[in-house]
C-alpha cells in the first residue's frame, strides 16, 4: 500500500516537472516601424526680380502684338466738351473695345477725346490679371507715353514716363517715376482711366 502511494506521488511529481519544462508560447513581437519613403529635397523657389519681371512683360506683350485685336466687342458714348463754351459743348465719341485674345490673354483698350485732346489706353491682361499698361496721349502739341509694369499680384513695381513737345514723336522708353507706396495696386495708379472706361461700358 505505501509502496503503491509512493508511486502516485512519484508520477505527479514527474507530471508537474514535465509540464514546467514545456517550452512557452511566443509572444507576438511588435511590427518594426516601416522605414519612411526617401523624400525630394524640397527646393524654394526663387523669388522673381524686378528686371526678370519685366524681361517677361516684354516677352508677353511681344506675343500680344502677334496675335493682334480679334474677338473684340466694341461700345461707344458721346461726351460733351468745350471749355471755353459750356453752353456750345461739342460732342466727341468715347470708344472702348474689350478682346478676348485668347484662352491666356485679354486686352482692353479705350480711345478718349475731348476738346484739343486725345488718349490711348491699352490695358493688358494674362489669366486675368493686369500685367501691363500703356496711356498714349496729346494736347495742344504736347504728347506723352505711360508703361506701367506690374508683377503677378497687379502691384505697380515700375513707371515710366516720357513726352514731347511742338507735336514731335515720342521717343524712348523714357524715365522712371517714383512710385506711391500708399498705393501700390495698379487700379489705384488708373482709377481715373478705369473711370473713363467704365463711364463708356456703363454709364456711369
Amino acid at each position: 500500500m505505501k509502496l503503491h502511494i509512493k508511486f502516485i506521488l512519484l508520477v505527479g511529481v514527474v507530471s508537474l516537472i514535465a509540464c514546467s519544462e514545456q517550452p512557452t508560447s511566443p509572444q507576438p513581437t511588435a511590427a518594426a516601424p516601416e522605414t519612411p519613403a526617401t523624400q525630394a529635397p524640397v527646393v524654394e523657389e526663387k523669388p522673381q526680380t524686378k528686371e526678370e519681371r519685366i524681361q517677361e512683360i516684354k516677352l508677353w506683350y511681344s506675343e500680344v502684338q502677334k496675335i493682334g485685336m480679334k474677338n473684340c466687342e466694341s461700345k461707344k458714348r458721346v461726351k460733351y466738351d468745350n471749355p471755353f463754351s459750356p453752353e456750345e459743348k461739342i460732342p466727341f465719341d468715347q470708344v472702348v473695345k474689350t478682346c478676348k485674345l485668347d484662352e491666356h490673354y485679354e486686352l482692353i483698350r479705350g480711345d478718349f477725346m475731348g476738346y484739343e485732346w486725345s488718349q490711348q489706353l491699352t490695358i493688358y491682361k494674362k489669366d486675368g490679371k493686369i500685367f501691363f499698361v500703356l496711356v498714349e496721349g496729346a494736347s495742344e502739341g504736347w504728347s506723352y507715353v505711360k508703361r506701367y509694369y506690374c508683377d503677378k499680384d497687379e502691384n505697380l513695381i515700375q513707371l515710366l514716363e516720357n513726352e514731347a513737345d511742338g507735336g514731335e514723336e515720342v521717343k524712348g522708353p523714357g524715365k522712371e517715376s517714383k512710385l506711391d507706396a500708399a498705393k501700390p495696386k495698379i487700379q489705384d495708379n488708373i482709377a481715373s482711366y478705369l473711370a473713363d472706361i467704365n463711364y463708356v461700358l456703363t454709364g456711369k
